[in-house]
């Protein structure tokens, strides 16, 4: 080949390769997705889940300036091993060290009493990694509303989502704050995540959300008759709390939650997009882990840090059970009510977020567990809380 047929045939492919990306990216705008470049990054799986919130465009939410700051002080501290042995599959026990193994722990951390007693980062993170919570947003977001009822920014649950929503589409009239708090909307946006085809994955991608919202056209059932998870909901108790309150959601969480508890670290909230502003409701609040515990406490101490009071205290109950989820987890504004044996007086309540995220309370031993990780997209919850009522047990017994 000649140098002149050389020069030609690469300056053919630098243009075919150029009017490839500028289609690419001209494609991915139309459809309201990512660029190419984080569109084949997240497809791919470049960097693991606990990584994926960096694809994203995000709100930041600060912590207190000073000269409020100054009033964050460190958990106290009283660290000590945990139980050798946790309750696991089968019936079975397994090593400690194996149970952070097998279900791929990023961090643990355990507040006893008000102490940390337990800090652990087995796959090399340290305390100011940022980690996204996936739904562990959607408790989180939950707050907010009793928060926002409590200051009558929200009329009541019964109120109508239009209220708040006019936007929404029309077949949705019926809908009340209460649906959505409660899943029982009956918007039918499938909870598939094997398929990077379905609507929650694109739910979760697009660059438009309120587009996403206009074109919502189906439903599974009349709101109300039923409970079904469905992260559709959150994301328009999402919307419905900013257009409620006149403030972004990232916004609402600094002043209502981060900076009266005294957050350690700022955290964010990920957005559809810079240009669009909305916050993914139904999840996707980057965090640190000790920030996520401390969140955790509040729950322990109704509402409380010290003498003020940050969240409503009759918020701060274990919620009502309002769907059955499954055979081992009933669900409730947001959070999963895990069973006792079979039955329903279990006190313990959890946050859940997908690959593996916990904020787990139990009031009874006043425990918070933080376990954020990378295991699998829905697998191993039941045996995880079975796993932390046994580091429970532990604690309890050493401390008598």
């Amino acid at each position: 080949m000649s140098k002149k047929t050389l020069q030609k045939t690469l300056l053919f492919i630098v243009i075919s390769v150029s009017l490839l990306a500028l289609l690419s990216y001209a494609a991915t705008r139309l459809s309201r997705i990512p660029a190419p470049p984080a569109l084949l990054a997240l497809a791919l799986e470049w960097e693991p889940p606990s990584g994926s919130y960096k694809f994203f465009d995000s709100s930041e939410v600060q912590i207190a300036p000073p000269p409020d700051s100054v009033d964050t002080q460190p958990l106290p501290e009283q660290l000590q091993a945990l139980a050798p042995q946790i309750a696991w599959r089968d019936g079975q026990s397994i090593d400690f060290a194996q149970f952070l193994k097998a279900t791929h722990t990023n961090a643990l951390l355990v507040l006893h009493r008000g102490a940390l007693v337990f800090e652990s980062y087995p796959r090399g993170s340290q305390r100011d990694t940022v980690f996204p919570s996936f739904s562990l947003a959607k408790s989180m977001l939950s707050d907010l509303v009793g928060v926002a009822l409590n200051e009558g920014k929200i009329g009541s649950l019964d109120d109508p989502v239009s209220l708040y929503l006019p936007e929404l589409p029309a077949r949705f009239s019926k809908l009340r704050v209460y649906d959505l708090l409660h899943m029982r909307s009956g918007i039918h946006v499938d909870e598939r995540y094997d398929s990077v085809f379905s609507r929650i994955a694109y739910m979760y991608i697009t660059t438009d959300l309120r587009r996403f919202v206009r074109e919502l056209d189906t439903v599974a059932y009349t709101p109300q008759q039923g409970f079904e998870y469905r992260s559709v909901d959150y994301l328009l108790l999402g919307m419905l709390l900013s257009a409620a309150t006149g403030e972004s959601l990232s916004h609402y969480l600094q002043h209502k939650i981060w900076q009266p508890m005294r957050a350690q670290y700022a955290a964010s909230w990920s957005i559809d997009s810079d240009r669009n502003q909305v916050e993914k409701g139904f999840c996707c609040v980057n965090a640190r882990a000790i920030d996520f515990a401390r969140y955790g406490l509040l729950h322990l101490r109704n509402g409380k840090l010290g003498e003020r009071q940050i969240l409503p205290a009759q918020w701060m109950q274990k919620p009502e059970a309002t769907g059955h989820a499954d055979d081992h987890f009933d669900y409730g504004r947001g959070w999963w009510l895990p069973r006792l044996n079979g039955s329903g007086d279990a006190r313990d309540y959890t946050a859940i977020g997908i690959h593996g995220q916990y904020v787990y309370i139990d009031p009874v031993s006043d425990t918070v567990i933080v376990k954020l990780s990378d295991h699998g997209a829905e697998q191993d919850e039941a045996l995880t809380v079975a796993a932390f009522r046994s580091m429970v047990a532990a604690l309890q017994k050493q401390a008598h």
